[in-house]
């Protein structure tokens, strides 16, 4: 029956000391370097040993010969023990120093730049592996910091436009009388705080596009359903502009394991874009394919094509190849934006302008195409 102490606390029984005592000998071991802990395991089993043969010593004689066969076994085991333990600890130290390199007591960081982990990937044991997914990691996390800083950067540099145009016409504002003027001046305050306005959503959504695509559970969809059903829905924008839209899809399901709604944002990107590029009696063509582990979806226009020098710069955030009369309307990570869904779902995207077969490459072109490959 247990009993019940009131009174004078001191009187207690110091149960949580007495079990922090029965824990002491564990902990104490567990702050033993790794290559002790080796030594005395070892040690420890020869002493078991040693103790068990005593033990029956007087029931069975033990020759002097075997106890120097053990004493010379006793200091084998003590040198491989050794070895082996140096073998360990010496490359996890090192390991532990390189990734406990940049930072300090405190939480400070030291020493900018990356962390030079040890290669140890000729070694065929798990230090080996420990060691290639150490510098992988790190290499990763540093090409991530680079790309945040130049987004940073980016950033910084696409919001200062808009600012500086809204400082300069509020500066005018102020000093003009005419009514003309003064709506002119309107005018562009409202459409520099609506171009911030996208820029900032947009920016919103690029920076957590990431972690979002982490968060989010892949399932198997039917792309051809999704397909036809964003056509559907784009068909009424392309109508507006006098614009044929064209849908080519085969008859089977094209069954993907992915995001839907991600990659329904890359299309309905693509197609907004062939729209807006295109002028009344032009035409987009969307259509696709499977192609052995792969599906091929093309979106392409009938526009003015894309100019040679930014076929390989139409993917970077903040680029925009548009008329000046489109100026401000687009925030220019569209692309960059469906290029990251793409190669997260294992796929590729790449632009090129269409010719016909045979034509001068220095030839105007008769349209855009945008490809997009996925794994089946």
């Amino acid at each position: 029956m247990t009993a019940i102490f009131q009174g004078n606390p001191a009187k207690r029984p110091k149960v949580r000391s007495e079990r922090a005592a029965l824990r002491w000998p564990r902990l104490s071991l567990m702050r033993v370097p790794l290559a002790g802990q080796i030594v005395l395991a070892n040690i420890l089993v020869l002493f078991v040993l040693i103790a068990g043969i005593l033990a029956f010593q007087p029931v069975w004689p033990v020759p002097a010969q075997l106890w120097l066969i053990f004493a010379a076994a006793f200091g084998v085991c003590i040198a491989l023990s050794l070895a082996l333990a140096t073998a360990i600890t010496r490359p996890l130290a090192a390991l532990a120093a390189a990734a406990e390199i940049g930072r300090v007591p405190g939480g400070r960081t030291i020493a900018p730049g990356r962390v030079w982990i040890p290669d140890l990937s000729a070694r065929p044991d798990e230090i080996g592996r420990l060691s290639v997914a150490l510098r992988s990691m790190v290499t990763a996390l540093c090409d991530r910091i680079d790309a945040n800083e130049h987004f940073a950067a980016d950033v910084s540099h696409e919001i200062k436009n808009p600012l500086a145009s809204l400082r300069s016409a509020v500066g005018a504002l102020r000093m003009v009388t005419k009514v003309e003027q003064r709506e002119k001046l309107l005018e562009v305050i409202d459409h520099d705080v609506r171009r911030l306005d996208r820029l900032v959503s947009d920016i919103s959504s690029a920076s957590r596009l990431e972690s979002d695509l982490v968060k989010e559970e892949e399932e198997a969809f039917n792309l051809r359903k999704t397909l036809i059903n964003l056509a559907d829905h784009l068909a009424t924008q392309a109508q507006w502009k006098d614009v044929d839209l064209i849908t080519d899809f085969p008859d089977h399901p094209l069954t993907l394991v992915g995001i839907e709604a991600r990659l329904a944002q890359v299309f309905v990107n693509l197609i907004t874009n062939a729209i807006s590029f295109c002028s009344a009696g032009d035409a987009v063509r969307i259509w696709a394919r499977q192609r052995e582990n792969r599906v091929l979806v093309v979106v392409e226009d009938t526009g003015p094509g894309i100019p040679e020098q930014a076929l390989t710069k139409v993917f970077q955030r903040f680029y925009s190849e548009r008329p000046d009369s489109d100026f401000g309307n687009h925030s220019g990570l569209g692309l960059a934006i469906s290029k990251q869904i793409v190669e997260a779902h294992g796929g590729v995207i790449w632009a090129e302008n269409i010719r016909a077969e045979g034509a001068d490459p220095r030839s105007a072109p008769l349209g855009a195409r945008f490809v997009v490959g996925l794994p089946v």
